[in-house]
């Protein structure tokens, strides 16, 4: 997501990717003026767009991890559709996340590891 800075007359003066008191509007990265800015920002800085891209990746993975999860709930799919390595994947992020978060789990990477002693976090 993208934050922006805008002056008195509500012209878009800077980005951010964080919302704060000068960055408030919430805007699109398509928009012209924030492309500009963006386009402006890159050529200025010594990070890549592959640096920002692998930065936001795990960002981007909890946001599918809660759709995955959404849309069991919801019971438009269901968790055992998902291949065998992506259903592992996802209950042993959700069990370290339940540690990380104090929470006992332990159930379920009983679950995770049967059979198979290579799954990766």
């Amino acid at each position: 997501m993208l934050y922006a800075k805008v002056n008195a007359n509500g012209e878009i003066i800077d980005v951010a990717t964080s919302q704060s008191e000068e960055y408030k509007l919430l805007v699109a990265p398509n928009e012209p003026t924030v492309a500009s800015i963006l386009e402006k920002k890159f050529a200025t800085s010594d990070t890549s767009t592959q640096e920002i891209l692998a930065s936001s990746d795990s960002d981007m993975m909890r946001i599918l991890e809660d759709l995955i999860d959404l849309l069991t709930e919801k019971r438009l799919i269901q968790f055992t559709e998902l291949p065998i390595a992506a259903q592992k994947k996802l209950l042993s992020r959700k069990w370290v996340r339940g540690v990380h978060n104090h929470h006992d789990d332990s159930l379920m990477i009983d679950n995770i590891n049967e059979g198979d002693d290579d799954v990766l976090i």
